[in-house]
């Protein structure tokens, strides 16, 4: 176990550009669903709207885990479990302030824009992909978090 806001957590979450989040539905069954992040005020906040089956099981139970790998950088095999509780915010002002910290991360920053550079020719699918979603309330899921662990991936370089 290590600390969700200690030095290794942060520097792999400040790295990590997507969370994979697991939530249970009200009839038991594990959901897993990748979502953009933004960690901040000891917080995890992940973007969505209230009718997806991630916000929906977590209104129904709030345990959830997420894992992060920084995903651009083949020789850090570290994966950072986290395990914490999480509610469906749907408060305009958290709203707002998630989107511009997720612009930031994904469009503006240089990490972001290299990025967005280089997948330049996805735009529009990634367009399509976002009107086409789950129709609903915007919300952001608000993580937090209770319990860390630092866990090591197959190498991804030499799977032998």
């Amino acid at each position: 176990m290590i600390s969700p806001d200690g030095p290794v957590a942060a520097d792999i979450l400040r790295r990590a550009m997507v969370a994979r989040i697991a939530t249970v539905s009200r009839t038991g069954r594990p959901h897993v669903n990748p979502l953009y992040f933004v960690y901040g005020k000891g917080r995890i906040y992940l973007g969505t709207v209230d009718r997806t089956l991630a916000a929906l099981n977590i209104k129904a139970n709030p345990r959830v885990t997420i894992l992060f790998n920084v995903e651009r950088e083949p020789n850090d095999a570290r994966v950072l479990r986290i395990h914490g509780d999480a509610t469906v915010r749907t408060d305009t002002k958290l709203y707002r302030w998630y989107v511009v910290h997720d612009v930031w991360k994904y469009f503006v920053s240089r990490r972001g824009f290299a990025n967005t550079l280089a997948h330049a020719r996805l735009l529009p699918l990634v367009r399509r992909f976002v009107t086409s979603g789950e129709k609903g309330v915007e919300c952001v899921i608000e993580v937090r978090p209770d319990v860390a662990e630092l866990l090591a991936a197959a190498n991804r370089l030499n799977p032998s």
